[in-house]
């Protein structure tokens, strides 16, 4: 029997933060829609089942779509995370570059918590609230937190597009009404993306770079190179049964939001200190974090 140990076991004890919150969190999670009208649904909900069971208030997690995207594209993150005890909203809309959405998703969870009789009454943590988005949706994001600072108190994005990639659609009338800037950002920041050959096009490492560059706040960018046993690009924190790959993002996005949003000590060491995790882990090259 040999005694030396296997390369999982070896990658699980020098980052134990990617491992830890790459797996499933401790809380049931159950899903839900917001409607307008009777069959229109504007939101949908991954939430824990139980929030008696949690032992805290559950913080709030928006999310934008990338374009021709819809939440139920996302599950495996935004259930992901709703297990760690997050509470998510997700606009259904396909184009959410303008944030519009995504801020008021947010707003109508913290009028829910002061909603008698409504689910969420009373338990939700109002106080912490994360911007998060994948492609045109992490611009809307971006935007989201830069326009509304008193409720977006952290942000991360997935493959946040070079700007040249910004254009008019369905809910921008102009370019200018998608447009982003990071470096008008005063909360902290998680830029994530990959080392693909589509992200290469759309949202390189030297995009990324330049993003994270541009801020003032405490910001960590995180450019991974292999997710799900396959090679990371644009589309990988989609679903495996919609084309992506998203188990090796998992973790230090759940850790990112664990630590903006409850202070939790062991997903910090990612982000903080003389030998963040992130920055020593081989398949984020070109990683970085600042305070």
């Amino acid at each position: 029997m040999s005694d030396v140990a296997s390369p999982a076991a070896t990658s699980r004890a020098q980052f134990p933060v990617d491992a830890a919150y790459s797996k499933p969190g401790p809380y049931a999670v159950t899903t839900g829609t917001v409607t307008a009208g009777p069959s229109d649904v504007i939101y949908r909900l991954y939430r824990p089942a139980d929030y008696a069971a949690l032992g805290f208030k559950s913080p709030i997690v928006t999310w934008g779509n990338g374009t021709n995207a819809a939440p139920a594209t996302y599950s495996t993150l935004l259930g992901h995370l709703a297990s760690y005890g997050l509470t998510v909203i997700a606009s259904t809309l396909a184009n959410t570059g303008s944030g519009k959405q995504i801020d008021a998703a947010a707003r109508y969870l913290i009028a829910q918590d002061a909603t008698p009789h409504s689910v969420f009454d009373g338990n939700l943590d109002t106080s912490h609230v994360a911007a998060a988005g994948h492609s045109q949706g992490a611009g809307g994001a971006t935007r989201a937190a830069t326009n509304d600072p008193a409720l977006i108190t952290t942000l991360m994005t997935f493959s946040l597009p070079n700007t040249e990639w910004v254009a008019p659609n369905p809910d921008c009338p102009t370019r200018q009404d998608c447009m982003f800037n990071p470096a008008q950002l005063t909360q902290p920041v998680f830029f994530i993306s990959t080392h693909g050959l589509e992200d290469l096009v759309i949202a390189s490492p030297e995009t990324e770079t330049a993003f994270y560059n541009s801020t003032t706040v405490q910001a960590a960018l995180g450019i991974i190179q292999n997710s799900g046993g396959a090679p990371a690009d644009h589309d990988s924190i989609q679903n495996v049964a919609d084309g992506g790959n998203p188990q090796g993002e998992l973790g230090y996005a759940t850790a990112w939001l664990a630590y903006q949003l409850r202070g939790d000590s062991l997903a910090s060491t990612a982000f903080t200190g003389p030998h963040p995790e992130l920055t020593s882990n081989p398949n984020w090259p070109c990683s970085a974090t600042k305070s």
